[in-house]
C-alpha cells in the first residue's frame, strides 16, 4: 500500500470522527438553546422539616405486648438540634418504637442523626428519628477513591476523574433539564451521552487514531443499542411503569414519558460499559499491529477478537451480576414465594430488566467486532504511513 493511500485512509477516519463530533455538538447546542421551560419545578421532598441533631442520651428500651400478641419495643432519645433555623440549639426528646423482628436505627450518645420535625394540627412540633448522618464515612471513601485513582493512574487517573465529573455535569446539567422540559428522552440521551463519551475518550486517550477508532465504534454500537431498545420495548409492550419510582412520579403529578425514560436508562447504562470496551479493544488491536508489523489485516482481526472475546465474556456477565446485586431482596422474595417461571418473567418490572440487560449485552457483543474491524483495517496502514 502506498504512503499516499495510507495517509488518505487515516485522514478519512479522522474526518468522519470530526464530522460526527461536529454533528453531536450542533445537536447538543440546538437542544440546549431551544429548550422550553421545565414543566416540573423542584419541590421539597416532604412537608416536614428534616434537620441534623446530636444525640445527648439514649434511654433504656422497654417492652410491651400489643393486642395482636406482638411485642412493642420503645425507648426515649434526647437530642439537640444542630441545623440553622427556629429550632437550632433546642433540646427535644423523641420516642422511638419498633415491632418485634424489625430492624431500626440504634444511635449512641454523641452521634449525629437526622430528625423529622412534624407539625401537628394543633401547632405542636413532634420529632421523629429518620436516619443517621453518614456524610463523614462517605467523604472518607470518596477521598480514598480519589487518592487510589491518582496513585495508580497518575495523569490518566486525573483525566479519568475529570471524565467522571463531566459525566455528572452532563446528566445533571443537560439530560435531566431536557427530560423535565418534555423533550424526547431517547434523542436527548443519545446526543448527551454521545457527546459526553466523545469528550471522555479524547480526554483520557488524547487526539489520535486509537481514540478516533474507539469513538466511531462507540457511536455505531450506541446507535444500534438505541434502535434495539426502541424495538424490543415496543415488541414487549413495556410501558415504563415497572418500578415503584415511576408510580411515585405519577402520583406526585409528574407526567413524563415513562417508556421514553426506560429507553433513556438503557442507553445510559450501555454507554457506561461501551466506552470501556471500545477503548480497551482499540488500544489492544493497535498494540498487536505495532508488535508485529508483518501481520495482515485478517491476522490482526483474528488476534484482536481473541482478546475481545475474553474481555466480552466478563463484561456481559457484569451486567447480569450488577442487576442481581441490586435486586437481591427481590430475588429472595421470588425464591420464597414461588410461582410458575413464565408468570415471574412476564411481570413488567422483571421484563424491563431482561430487556435492559439483553439489549445492553447485544451492544457489547457488537462493540468488539466493530472496533476490531476498524482498528485492524487502519493498523497496517498506520505502519505504512510511518515508514
Amino acid at each position: 500500500m502506498s504512503h499516499r493511500s495510507a495517509h488518505t485512509n487515516q485522514y478519512l477516519l479522522e474526518g468522519v470522527a470530526i464530522l460526527s463530533l461536529i454533528l453531536l455538538i450542533i445537536a447538543l447546542g440546538v437542544l440546549h438553546v431551544t429548550r422550553p421551560p421545565e414543566k416540573f419545578a423542584s419541590q421539597n421532598a416532604t412537608q416536614e422539616n428534616t434537620v441534623q441533631a446530636k444525640v445527648l442520651a439514649v434511654g433504656d428500651e422497654t417492652v410491651s405486648e400489643m393486642p395482636t400478641g406482638e411485642q412493642l419495643y420503645s425507648r426515649d432519645i434526647e437530642v439537640q438540634i444542630l441545623s440553622e433555623g427556629p429550632f437550632e440549639g433546642q433540646t427535644m426528646t423523641l420516642n422511638q418504637r419498633r415491632m418485634e423482628q424489625t430492624s431500626s436505627i440504634t444511635p449512641r450518645a454523641g452521634q449525629r442523626v437526622l430528625i423529622i420535625l412534624a407539625q401537628q394540627p394543633d401547632g405542636q412540633v413532634v420529632p421523629f428519628l429518620a436516619d443517621r448522618v453518614r456524610l463523614t464515612p462517605l467523604a472518607l471513601l470518596a477521598a480514598l477513591f480519589v487518592a487510589v485513582t491518582l496513585g495508580v493512574g497518575r495523569g490518566q487517573g486525573l483525566r479519568a476523574l475529570l471524565g467522571l465529573l463531566l459525566s455528572l455535569a452532563a446528566i445533571g446539567g443537560f439530560i435531566l433539564p431536557q427530560l423535565l422540559a418534555g423533550r424526547a428522552p431517547l434523542l436527548v440521551t443519545f446526543v448527551g451521552m454521545g457527546t459526553l463519551m466523545a469528550v471522555t475518550l479524547y480526554l483520557i486517550q488524547g487526539w489520535n487514531i486509537r481514540t478516533h477508532t474507539a469513538f466511531l465504534a462507540l457511536l455505531g454500537c450506541l446507535s444500534v443499542t438505541a434502535l434495539l431498545a426502541l424495538l424490543w420495548v415496543e415488541v414487549s409492550a413495556l410501558t415504563g411503569f415497572g418500578s415503584e419510582e415511576t408510580l411515585y412520579l405519577q402520583a406526585t403529578g409528574v407526567t413524563l414519558d415513562m417508556r421514553g425514560l426506560l429507553l433513556a436508562g438503557i442507553v445510559i447504562g450501555a454507554s457506561g460499559v461501551l466506552d470501556d470496551v471500545v477503548l480497551a479493544q482499540a488500544v489492544s488491536v493497535y498494540e498487536i499491529a505495532e508488535a508485529n508489523p508483518a501481520l495482515t489485516v485478517r491476522e490482526i482481526f483474528r488476534r484482536g477478537m481473541k482478546i475481545g472475546n475474553a474481555h466480552l465474556a466478563s463484561m456481559v456477565n457484569t451486567l447480569v451480576l450488577a442487576y442481581a446485586s441490586t435486586a437481591l431482596p427481590l430475588i429472595i422474595l421470588f425464591a420464597l414465594y414461588t410461582e410458575p417461571w413464565y408468570l415471574t418473567l412476564n411481570r413488567e418490572f422483571i421484563a424491563e430488566e431482561v430487556v435492559r440487560t439483553l439489549v445492553g449485552s447485544l451492544g457489547l457483543l457488537l462493540a468488539v467486532p466493530l472496533t476490531t474491524a476498524i482498528a485492524a483495517w487502519m493498523a497496517p496502514q498506520m505502519g505504512e504511513a510511518a515508514r
